[in-house]
């Protein structure tokens, strides 16, 4: 039978959620309280590092288990949409000076613990060869080969383009005051009744569900001389720092993790610390050209894992904190399977809250 599916916001889970169900032959509406216009959001303002390895630096085991075929669910998307989106998997690298090396080597154990791996530290003669263009004299790291990323601006405009031409509607600058149960309630106090309503608004939300704010800042660079193909993650003191290459010499530089619910612009110690993390990597950065700063904040609950909450017809899906692009195929997945009353994924006692 076909459904009549409420979502509400226009991040990444959001547009794949609806994408999944408009695959799937059913009505889907989009309400966004942002203008299409210079429209951003924590999805826009991310790495896009597919990454479930790497990740293992700061996150619970639970996060390689939800995201290790991640990078197969992706390739799915893309190829079905017929598109051209940068998406690249040629693996990432983890890198830190030699004088760390435990530190390394701690991030290596857990890792191997975790994912039943056997991954060793790679010398700076490995890194050279794998990334030519990278200053790893005093350098060692780790190579995961089966990593990749994909431009976050460029896979959201994707998705709402091929959504608006498939006749889904997204109503853009159009707020939602509340939700009951199944029914969404605007800021003119119209009321429209669906079979479910989707709640993917990030810290925005409108249930709260104990959901934090944790600020984070990137900076954009326009660096064509240099050739980085992967991305580059350095095991920084305070967040892990990743430099991601995009097409035609441009570089994302992030991202801090500040818990705040704050959004003013990109400060001074963030910018220095950045940019000179980029440095380490390559002193060519020093010549680069600053395109853009931007700041957002990622949604996260205390354990900083993503949870599925449901209420009768109302759900929602949150907290993803820094591993959007990496989970979203799956929560999108998994709400569509609770919808359609298809609970044979294993991953649903992970999530499901």
């Amino acid at each position: 039978m076909k459904k009549n599916i409420g979502i509400v916001g226009c991040g990444i889970i959001s547009l794949l959620i609806s994408y999944k169900f408009f695959k799937l032959g059913h009505k889907v509406t989009i309400f966004e309280k942002e203008d299409l216009q210079g429209f951003a959001n924590c999805s826009t303002t991310a790495g896009g590092m597919i990454s479930p390895y790497s990740e293992q630096i700061h996150s619970d085991k639970k996060i390689f288990d939800l995201g290790f075929d991640s990078i197969h669910r992706w390739k799915k998307i893309i190829s079905e949409l017929e598109m051209k989106v940068y998406f690249k998997t040629k693996g990432s690298l983890i890198l830190a000076e030699r004088e760390h090396r435990s530190e390394l080597e701690s991030i290596c154990t857990r890792t191997n613990r975790y994912t039943n791996s056997n991954f060793k530290i790679i010398t700076s003669k490995r890194i050279s060869a794998l990334e030519p263009d990278i200053d790893c004299n005093d350098l060692i790291g780790l190579f995961f080969k089966e990593e990749g990323q994909i431009d976050c601006k460029q896979i959201i405009n994707t998705l709402i383009n091929f959504l608006s031409t498939h006749n889904c509607s997204i109503n853009f600058k159009t707020e939602v005051k509340k939700i009951q149960n199944n029914s969404i309630i605007l800021d003119n106090d119209e009321k429209i009744k669906f079979d479910h309503v989707i709640e993917c608004t990030g810290s925005h939300t409108l249930n709260n569900n104990n959901i934090r704010a944790v600020r984070g800042e990137i900076i954009e660079v326009s660096a064509p001389e240099i050739k980085i193909s992967r991305p580059i993650r350095l095991n920084h003191y305070r967040y892990p720092v990743y430099i991601i290459p995009r097409e035609n010499g441009a570089y994302l530089i992030g991202a801090t993790e500040i818990e705040s619910e704050d959004f003013s612009p990109v400060s001074i110690r963030s910018a220095i610390e950045l940019l000179n993390s980029s440095i380490a990597v390559s002193r060519r950065f020093s010549e680069a050209r600053i395109i853009s700063l931007s700041t957002n904040c990622r949604p996260a609950y205390s354990d900083n894992l993503p949870k599925i909450r449901i209420r009768k017809d109302y759900i929602s899906a949150n907290g993803l904190f820094r591993h959007g692009y990496l989970l979203s195929p799956l929560i999108a997945d998994l709400v569509v399977n609770y919808c359609l009353k298809d609970k044979k994924d294993k991953n649903l006692n992970y999530i499901y809250n």
